[in-house]
């Protein structure tokens, strides 16, 4: 089985790897993209993956903040499952910015050049809120590893969970708010952010579900969850369109409408049965994701996607399994302690036996006491791990107001009328990032509960380079050359520029992802990430030359991607001819306007 699944992620992962990387060279010109919005393929796979993310905190930090006993295999499985799923969600939005190297835009921070290009925008909401939520699912994982060979460590693990508890809606609340403070009518409504974290739960229930059958058992608890979360779903879905009158068929029947056939016995007691069920809700609820990032792919009879697109979604279906189950070989022993598991079981055993250690844990333990004093009841402000986490909690307010009070004496701030509204996103996550940080170092220090081993380490300082890297990448701002190119007028020696129909073609499919198929500026897409380029003005081009300008598109300049190697002489003259063309078709129109 294990074999089979690395065979079949690998087949899809290289194929995928070179749409990615074509799509990467080329910009977001590559894939399909909606006019209205100028969302694609990029964005859908981000909330898709996003999405699939949430099964590890449901189902393990939210299981065990509530006292809802998951086996330690399932649990485990469901974490790992959060982190291979951040991986890939993380990927699509640097690839949907378009200049890659400008990574640190989306970043609620300043650079060293004072860049703050859109603080309010939520999709800068989105990299805070993502980074802690993969950060505090990283720092889980690992504690819940150790806790077997450290029960000291098992102490932690419900605080945790109780700081992921929030997060998981926090997270999905912001990602939904993407959608929501825009402009497109279908997307509007104070609805949206309960959608997508049904859409959510779904998703990452029918993912778990598929993993544990992989496997070769099943927890028939998690089946029964699945099955009323598609009920859920539906009724929004219905509602909705009675309100808008729109609706994603395909999702409704792929999600919807073939997972009750679970009903029936002889269907849900079959392997293959529950691996389609599974399989199809995957499926409905990514052709949702697509419907609800580009509304106008939903009116087209046809796919609107090309190869680049089901490249990226093979690209990332397949790394999924290969990095999931990569991992899962490695950690088999840690995650098990007693070999593979392979076979039709349905999983009762290994409750069972996580039942008997919790049992064993309650009668001789402190805790158990406890519970056994007070009638299995323990006062909230007198329970463990209230004690635990009152003092990283109180530090990590004290992050939070900091940020604040640091943020109001910004000039930068001021300059984009930052309000209260544009901070509340952004306090949460800095509480439980601090405050998690602060449990890890209690534990190491106070109680030694961190022995590592040299590999452990090892991977530690990895990691701690890896990001001190980013952050002098972050506050260096790029290159300081790319951003003070003068514009000279020395000549480039082009024999003949391409002819205008060459160029507009050119145009289309690289310049006016930003500046706009008619030269006004595509701003939908560059006021979500950068300062808004000039306006093509005649008077401006003249005064810049010809020359100039055919450096600047080969060069780059500031936020502007070099297109020397993709670009001839030839056809980046063209394109400045071209832009005189656009330039004077803008001012005739202003003309007329003010007539």
């Amino acid at each position: 089985m294990f074999r089979y699944l690395m065979i079949l992620g690998l087949m899809l992962f290289l194929p995928g790897l070179y749409a990615l990387g074509y799509s990467v060279y080329q910009g977001p010109s590559a894939w399909m993209v909606d006019s209205r919005t100028f969302w694609g393929t990029p964005i859908s796979l981000f909330v898709f993956w996003i999405g699939l993310a949430h099964a590890g905190t449901l189902l393990s930090a939210i299981f065990l903040a509530l006292d809802i006993k998951l086996d330690r295999r399932t649990a485990l499985i469901a974490e790992l499952s959060t982190l291979v799923c951040l991986v890939f969600a993380g990927i699509f939005p640097l690839m949907h910015l378009g200049v890659i190297d400008n990574f640190y835009m989306v970043a609620p921070f300043l650079d060293a050049r004072g860049n703050f290009a859109n603080v309010r925008s939520p999709l800068v909401w989105d990299f805070c809120c993502i980074a802690v939520y993969a950060l505090l699912s990283l720092l889980f994982f690992g504690v819940h590893l150790k806790s077997r060979e450290n029960p000291l460590l098992e102490r932690y693990r419900k605080p945790m969970a109780w700081l992921l508890f929030p997060l998981v809606l926090w997270v999905h609340t912001v990602v939904s708010l993407d959608f929501a403070t825009t402009f497109v009518p279908e997307w509007r409504g104070a609805f949206f952010p309960v959608y997508f974290i049904a859409g959510a739960i779904l998703s990452g229930l029918a993912l778990m579900n598929l993993l544990i059958c992989a496997e070769g058992y099943r927890v028939r608890l998690l089946e029964r969850l699945q099955l009323i979360c598609t009920w859920i779903l539906c009724a929004i879905w219905i509602w909705d369109l009675m309100l808008k009158g729109s609706i994603c068929t395909w999702a409704l029947v792929f999600a919807g409408i073939l997972p009750q056939f679970r009903m029936v016995s002889i269907i849900r007691e079959n392997k293959w049965g529950r691996i389609a069920f599974s399989v199809s809700i995957l499926i409905g609820l990514f052709l949702e994701r697509v419907y609800i990032v580009s509304p106008e792919f939903g009116l087209q009879a046809s796919s609107p996607f090309n190869w680049i697109d089901w490249g990226l979604v093979a690209f990332s279906v397949g790394g999924f399994v290969l990095l999931f189950f990569g991992i899962r070989r490695y950690l088999n022993r840690n995650m098990e302690g007693a070999g593979s598991y392979f076979g039709e079981v349905d999983g009762t055993d290994l409750a069972d036996a996580e039942q008997q250690e919790l049992e064993k844990e309650n009668s001789t333990g402190l805790r158990g006491v406890e519970k056994l004093k007070k009638g299995f009841y323990i006062q909230p402000w007198s329970s463990e791990e209230y004690h635990v986490l009152r003092l990283p909690l109180l530090v990590g307010f004290a992050a939070a107001i900091l940020f604040v009070v640091w943020a109001w004496g910004q000039s930068v701030f001021a300059q984009v009328e930052l309000s209260i509204a544009n901070v509340i996103p952004l306090l949460y996550p800095i509480i439980a990032a601090v405050t998690a940080i602060t449990l890890c170092i209690r534990a190491y220090l106070v109680e030694k509960s961190f022995a590592m081993t040299r590999r452990e380490k090892s991977l530690c300082v990895v990691l701690f380079v890896l990001l001190a890297a980013c952050l002098g990448a972050f506050f260096a701002g790029g290159s300081s050359e790319n951003s003070t190119k003068t514009l000279d007028s020395q000549p480039i020696g082009v024999d003949a520029p391409v002819s205008l129909n060459q160029a507009r073609l050119l145009w289309n499919a690289r310049c006016a992802t930003c500046h706009g198929a008619d030269g006004r500026l595509n701003e939908k897409f560059v006021r979500e990430f950068y300062p808004v380029p000039p306006k093509l003005d005649a008077q401006r081009l003249d005064s810049l030359g010809a020359d100039s300008l055919v450096k600047v598109i080969l060069n780059g300049r500031s936020n502007m991607n070099a297109f020397a190697g993709r670009l001839t002489p030839s056809e980046a003259l063209g394109l400045v001819n071209y832009m005189r063309t656009l330039a004077g078709e803008d001012a005739s129109e202003s003309v007329k306007e003010g007539e």
